[in-house]
């Protein structure tokens, strides 16, 4: 119950539910407007303001209502509480009887955190270009990338740390954002250590791939929209890689499999690259390995071609890296932008919990097949580092990769990747040296992997497990409640047609209302007489549920979540129960029970007002009177009911 709400009248939460149901002028609708007049500031005022402008008052509400309205959101601080809306404000702003005036002076008042709340999609076009307007005056915009950004951000930035913005609210944040920084060359007086301006250019290029990060990852749905927006490479080489290998589950399968394509497309490059060093280094002269490649020069874009006169030169050292090119492509790809794809197992919540994948598993399954046959190309380049540092999972991750998508292990393969791991394997230490953690798990992390190498080039093995229940006359509600979905798929399996055990079952989902693979219809529908049982059920509540107020709002929340919940049914839930949940926004009445009372009731003032003063509680022994009886009591004048039994 609401706590700022007096304990005399209709409950607040049954009168937001009928401000979208009754007519402005109904005596309900008069009840909820006079009450928004006595209630105190407060979250019961402001609820009941806000289904008064969304439902009754929709098409025409008072100036005072609308000022209050976002005067009371305003009011609560500059920063948004997490997962806040702003409804209220929003709800005004937003109303067709909101003056120009109004909405412009809200909006300046507003931080930039909460015009970005405002700015959410359903907030319509006349907000929407409202806040661009206000966004587009606060500045500045489009400096270059900081690292001072991401812990004082610019007012785009701020914005776009709101999810499900409108589009134009979007489009104008995502053009105002920061750019790609740029190295600064050294001040005139020369005096500027360059180490140091290379140091800050680092630091601004990850702030600016952070920045990108945090757009990628709450803006799911604009995935396609932010890769066909870039325009300059850097921007789309960020975004692309973000998508690939930060979040890929969220990314849309296509797009994932078109950014995944050009990803592997790239390897040709860096093969190209350790075939040219390799025969540079093999003393094969310039000419003769342009005329070697000349087909595959011809085709390369200017300003990769650009990027491969330098290995012709070698003024700055490079070839040494392009003769491993190939190799490292594939190590980066499998330690970085791919690692997800190829184990998505490994892809996590902060809570350890697996991600769920937009792409299905037979999409992850062929692109894992083909890396797997890019890296093949890879392993054929493989030779062993004439120099090489301490080896770490990265060296081992990748044929590891590829021996778990390739379809057929060839014995060429199994040959190479036997010459890697013998090449590949962790390194004494001298007895002085620090080992730290990460040097720990790096040498555990690469023994693991070459054991499992070794193991796929060999038979991997399987395991099963299984668990049970007792009796189903012994089992009680709350030992159903705790079992997890495959042991009851189990359970019920083996007790087919036992209609009390399901009743049991039924009645658990007060207490676990969720299951993933097991749902309240699914198990309503194994009962003979599904019906009378749940309407039994639900008549009998106090004694076979008991319990507090949580309880009897989950089964009501079941119940009335069916498609074909009949009226009998809705007139056997507890009262105050069935006119406080079950809506389609928390804290509100379902339409059904809506529907009920205004049938029963109509526009008979005096029932009404009775049926403002029933015994009907929250909780205590009134919490159970169901709301049939009330509502019969209310109509007819008689005397109001009492509890069921508890027994």
């Amino acid at each position: 119950m609401t706590t700022e709400e007096p304990r005399s009248g209709l409950p607040i939460e049954f009168l937001r539910t009928i401000a979208a149901e009754a007519g402005p002028d109904s005596p309900p609708i008069r009840m909820a407007v006079e009450r928004t007049r006595e209630l105190p500031e407060g979250h019961a005022r402001d609820d009941l303001l806000l289904s008064l402008l969304l439902g009754a008052l929709s098409g025409s509400a008072p100036d005072w209502m609308l000022k209050n309205a976002v005067d009371s959101d305003l009011g609560k601080g500059t920063q948004p509480h997490p997962g806040s809306s702003m409804t209220l404000a929003a709800a005004a702003l937003a109303h067709p009887s909101c003056p120009d005036a109004l909405r412009e002076e809200a909006l300046r008042r507003c931080s930039v955190t909460q015009l970005g709340v405002l700015g959410r999609e359903r907030c319509g076009e006349p907000l929407a270009q409202a806040i661009v307007a206000e966004l587009k005056r606060r500045g500045p915009h489009r400096q270059p990338m900081t690292p001072e950004l991401l812990e004082r951000p610019s007012a785009a930035l701020l914005i776009l740390r709101e999810p499900d913005l409108h589009d134009a609210v979007f489009s104008a944040a995502l053009d105002l954002l920061p750019e790609f920084p740029r190295l600064n060359r050294a001040d005139e007086s020369g005096e500027e250590d360059v180490l140091a301006r290379y140091d800050r250019h680092r630091a601004a290029r990850k702030a600016w791939e952070t920045m990108w990060e945090h757009v990628v990852t709450l803006h799911t749905s604009r995935h396609r929209q932010l890769v066909e927006w870039a325009q300059d490479g850097h921007t789309t080489s960020v975004i692309r890689k973000h998508l690939l290998g930060t979040i890929p589950w969220d990314v849309e399968p296509s797009l994932l499999e078109e950014i995944a394509t050009d990803d592997l497309g790239a390897f040709a490059v860096s093969d190209l690259i350790t075939r040219l060093c390799r025969l540079l280094r093999d003393g094969v002269s310039e000419e003769e390995a342009r005329d070697r490649l000349a087909d595959e020069f011809e085709v390369l874009e200017p300003g990769v071609r650009q990027r491969i006169e330098d290995f012709f030169d070698d003024s700055i050292d490079v070839r040494k890296y392009g003769l491993q090119a190939a190799v490292s492509w594939a190590e980066s790809a499998a330690d970085g932008s791919w690692r997800y794809i190829l184990t998505p197992a490994e892809a996590k919540t902060r809570y350890g919990e697996p991600h769920t994948w937009r792409a299905s598993e037979e999409l992850l399954a062929a692109l894992g097949q083909r890396f797997a046959a890019t890296a093949v190309n890879a392993l054929r380049l493989w030779e062993p580092d004439p120099d090489p540092g301490r080896p770490g999972p990265r060296d081992l991750r990748w044929i590891h990769a590829m021996l778990l998508h390739l379809p057929y292990v060839t014995e060429e393969v199994k040959e190479k990747a036997r010459a890697v791991i013998r090449h590949v394997h962790p390194r004494s230490r001298s007895p002085w040296e620090h080992i730290g953690y990460t040097a720990q798990q790096d040498d555990r992390r690469l023994a693991e992997l070459r054991t499992a190498i070794e193991g796929i080039l060999g038979d991997p093995a399987t395991a099963s497990r299984g668990s049970a229940l007792g009796e189903p006359r012994q089992v009680t509600v709350g030992k159903l409640a705790d079992a997890s979905d495959e042991v009851l798929h189990d359970y019920l399996a083996r007790h087919t047609g036992d209609d009390d055990l399901i009743e049991k079952l039924l009645l658990s989902f007060a207490s676990r209302s969720y299951r993933s693979k097991l749902s309240f219809t699914d198990v309503l529908a194994r009962h003979s007489a599904p019906e009378s049982a749940l309407l039994r059920i639900t008549a009998d509540l106090r004694r076979r549920l008991g319990g507090g107020p949580n309880l009897r709002e989950a089964w009501a929340r079941q119940v009335l979540a069916l498609s074909d919940c009949a009226p009998e049914l809705i007139l056997a839930l507890p009262a105050w129960t069935a006119l406080t949940v079950g809506g389609a926004r928390y804290g509100t009445a379902h339409k059904i029970v809506t529907s009920v009372v205004l049938n029963a009731l109509g526009n008979d003032d005096e029932a009404w007002s009775r049926f403002a003063t029933s015994p009907a509680s929250y909780a205590g022994p009134t919490a159970w009177l169901r709301l049939g009886d009330i509502l019969d009591a209310a109509s007819k004048g008689t005397a109001w009911p009492k509890p069921p039994n508890a027994k």
